[in-house]
């Protein structure tokens, strides 16, 4: 036996309510087919679920336990119609990577604009090593890619460039005997490379002391001192500073931070998210500049 939605609804909101009347007004039906509704129910239950008195309206003991069940159904029932109407509208879905160790309060901004003025489209978002994201690109696992490089590569647009820069707490204090303690991502990273390759040929002892799957891990552990660590000025938080490179640490390359669209990426929706995070981004450098002292 399946017990028709239509009736259960009926019969909580008249719990809830307390009154038929009130119940009727709610789904738009006189108050006699509510009344008529209650007593099917019963029919198809075979027992009462509701006492009437001449004053109010109370749950029987098996009206109690059929109340829980009904809420639950009715729960169930506008999820899989809302699950299923929305995958009937999703039309098209665009696949973003954005690399670790970028600034990307300008990137989401843009997402949730381009999310209204798209309402059919999902984006998917993944993060992770720049490195191993251009793979996914190339694999067509990802639609465009947002990620830093070390080194001109030729591959993508430019959106911005920035040193890399060794940073450390400016309260913090490192010992010119001991080995400079590196914190790096793992492998591959374009930053961990580009660190490793100038250390190298350094003449300071170093050692790496954290290898990390995350930047979050990496700034926890530079601002407490632990480690020193390549950063780009946009995302090094308050209370760290760039060592001056020379006798300490040696110099290193730049990053630049690119937009890659896959080839053959689906038409108008990703050439279109493309051309917002390139807005979003300018307007972003834009009030960078503003917001940068003047200098003489």
């Amino acid at each position: 036996m399946l017990i028709d939605p239509s009736l259960l609804r009926s019969f909580v909101l008249v719990a809830d309510l307390g009154s038929v009347s009130r119940a009727a007004e709610v789904v738009h039906l006189t108050q006699s087919a509510v009344s008529a509704q209650i007593k099917r129910l019963e029919e198809q239950l075979g027992c009462r679920v509701l006492k009437r008195t001449t004053r109010s309206i109370e749950l029987t003991a098996q009206g109690e336990a059929l109340l829980g069940y009904a809420r639950s159904i009715l729960t169930l029932n506008e999820q899989a119609v809302l699950r299923l109407s929305t995958v009937r509208r999703k039309r098209s879905v665009i696949r973003l990577g954005c690399s670790e160790g970028l600034q990307a309060d300008w990137l989401f901004a843009a997402l949730l604009d381009f999310q209204r003025l798209y309402p059919e489209v999902e984006v998917e978002v993944t993060g992770g090593i720049s490195t191993a994201l251009s793979e996914r690109l190339r694999e067509g696992a990802l639609d465009i890619l947002v990620a830093a490089q070390c080194g001109s590569s030729g591959l993508g647009e430019l959106l911005w460039s920035e040193p890399l820069i060794w940073a450390f707490p400016e309260h913090c204090y490192l010992n010119p005997v001991d080995p400079i303690p590196i914190a790096v991502l793992c492998e591959p990273c374009p930053y961990r490379d580009a660190a490793l390759l100038a250390l190298a040929s350094h003449r300071r002892r170093w050692r790496v002391v954290l290898t990390a799957q995350s930047s979050g891990a990496l700034l926890h552990a530079v601002t407490a001192g632990f480690a020193v660590t390549p950063l780009t000025p946009s995302i090094m938080p308050a209370g760290l500073k760039a060592i001056p490179v020379g006798e300490i640490l040696p110099e290193l390359p730049r990053a630049d931070f690119t937009m890659q669209v896959r080839e053959g990426a689906p038409g108008k929706t990703v050439a279109d998210m493309a051309a917002a995070l390139r807005h979003a981004c300018h307007r972003w450098l834009g009030a960078l500049q503003q917001a940068a002292p003047t200098r003489s």
